[in-house]
């Protein structure tokens, strides 16, 4: 395996938790300790969340953000021009890409199947990579600090599941262990067996024990309470899943507020309240805070803290309004829309509630700029490409042209900040000029809170179709 190298100045930013960016200790021979502890058996009572400041990435799960090296990770899905090997971009977000190329460099994984996730074990330095929709599922290891791969690579995820066509991973940083979504591979024994969800060690390479549950499009993880709250097409109207990760069971939940369609969720973990989307312009606001899990097997139930339903159905956003990601310092929730140039901000209470109200919630809602080629954004989705920055208060999206078998182009980043003061300067258009390493006519930066990095194989003006 190539050597992973703590970054102690990072380790100091990263004192906090976070579900992408926090691990264990350096994987050398003298710390030891890599041992994961066994999960203990059932819970009945919902931990309130620890109200601790949150660092790091968060998001839906297709691409990883290191706040602290300024890097982010983006799987090019079907690249224009590419062979059938998957790829990871790999962009330096803290250049002004006016006059610096962003893209360091691009890393070749060898096998088919896009990626459809990563997620950042940062102490370790290690970006888990996940892949795979043709009957095998992968899980892909990246040296965060020279880019190359670990070895051995891929690594076949056990139980013939596989992440699909949404499959995503979210990094749990208080047992170091990456969370994965499946759904069944070939030799599945049953219909829905192979379906669920399951960790991965990215030290010691192992895999834990499949928690079935409904496949997730995305999904929320919080490890203050060790609990996913997934996003599934599965899920009919009033209804989802907790999955107690600890206990190793999945917990049906009711609440009127809960859409039909639910798309993007996440989680703020400080207070426990969870955003999912519905594609239909609107997103549940789902307050955890409190609540209690009863019953094993398939007949585990979660019942809400407060008076149910404990949630609000916010209204008035972009019609396809899709992925999310919370930065749990600010409390805000950053939406993306499928395909289309929305983005909306909700704002929510910095710390835990009984029961949350209307009262308690804002939003606000823009639209993205054309990008350096003058063509109108349209975010990725399915798998949603969205994540926050929670250490510089930064919401990125990637786009997806024409359509997503045309792969991606730029990775947008937004002030939440600027977002938040003046919504509608957002909108500004680029100025002319051109973005470092492209031949594009407009510059990468409308110096209103919105600047672009070009990702592979963007070389120059494209076409928008």
């Amino acid at each position: 395996m190539a050597s992973r190298i703590l970054n102690s100045l990072a380790l100091a930013a990263l004192a906090f938790t976070t579900a992408a960016l926090l691990s264990a200790c350096d994987p050398c021979a003298k710390c030891g300790g890599h041992e994961k502890p066994t999960p203990t058996a059932t819970a009945t009572t919902t931990p309130t969340a620890t109200p601790t400041p949150v660092v790091g990435s968060t998001g839906s799960g297709l691409f990883a953000l290191d706040p602290t090296k300024h890097l982010a990770f983006v799987p090019l899905l079907n690249p224009p021009g590419f062979d059938t090997n998957s790829r990871v971009a790999v962009l330096d977000v803290g250049v002004d890409p006016n006059t610096t190329d962003p893209r360091k460099t691009t890393v070749i994984l060898g096998h088919p199947d896009s990626p459809t996730g990563t997620a950042l074990d940062a102490k370790d330095a290690i970006v888990i990579v996940v892949s795979g929709s043709s009957g095998t599922g992968f899980v892909d290891l990246i040296d965060e600090n020279t880019f190359a791969l670990l070895t051995p690579t891929p690594i076949t995820i056990p139980g013939n599941s596989q992440p699909g066509d949404t499959g995503q991973v979210l990094f749990d940083p208080v047992n170091n262990v990456a969370i994965l979504g499946v759904t069944d591979g070939t030799g599945c024994p049953a219909p829905g067996a192979c379906t669920g969800f399951i960790s991965f060690d990215p030290v010691a390479k192992t895999f834990g024990t499949l928690i079935p549950a409904n496949y997730p499009e995305t999904f929320a993880f919080n490890p203050n309470t060790q609990q996913v709250v997934d996003s599934s097409d599965d899920s009919p109207t009033g209804q989802t899943q907790v999955i107690d990760v600890t206990g190793s069971r999945t917990c049906a939940l009711s609440d009127a507020n809960l859409g039909g369609d639910q798309d993007g969720a996440s989680v703020d973990n400080t207070t426990d309240l969870v955003v999912i989307s519905n594609e239909n312009g609107t997103a549940t606001v789902l307050n955890l805070n409190g609540s209690m899990l009863s019953g094993s097997g398939s007949s585990c139930t979660v019942t809400e803290g407060g008076t149910n339903p404990n949630s609000v159905l916010l209204s008035g956003l972009p019609s396809a309004t899709a992925g999310s990601a919370v930065n749990s310092a600010t409390h805000q929730a950053f939406l993306i829309e499928d395909e289309n140039p929305g983005i909306s901000l909700i704002s929510m209470p910095s710390s835990p509630v009984t029961q949350i109200t209307a009262a308690a919630l804002s939003a606000i809602s823009t639209t993205l700029p054309n990008d350096p080629n003058g063509c109108a954004w349209a975010t990725q989705g399915d798998p949603y490409a969205v994540a926050v920055d929670s250490i510089h208060n930064l919401g990125y999206a990637a786009n997806v042209v024409g359509s997503s078998s045309n792969g991606a182009t730029f990775l947008v980043q937004v002030d939440l900040a600027k977002f938040q003061s003046a919504p509608s300067s957002i909108t500004t258009a680029l100025p002319s000029g051109n973005c470092a390493g492209t031949t594009t006519t407009l510059g990468c930066n409308n110096n209103n809170g919105v600047v672009f990095f070009a990702l592979p194989p963007e070389t120059g003006a494209s076409s928008c179709n």
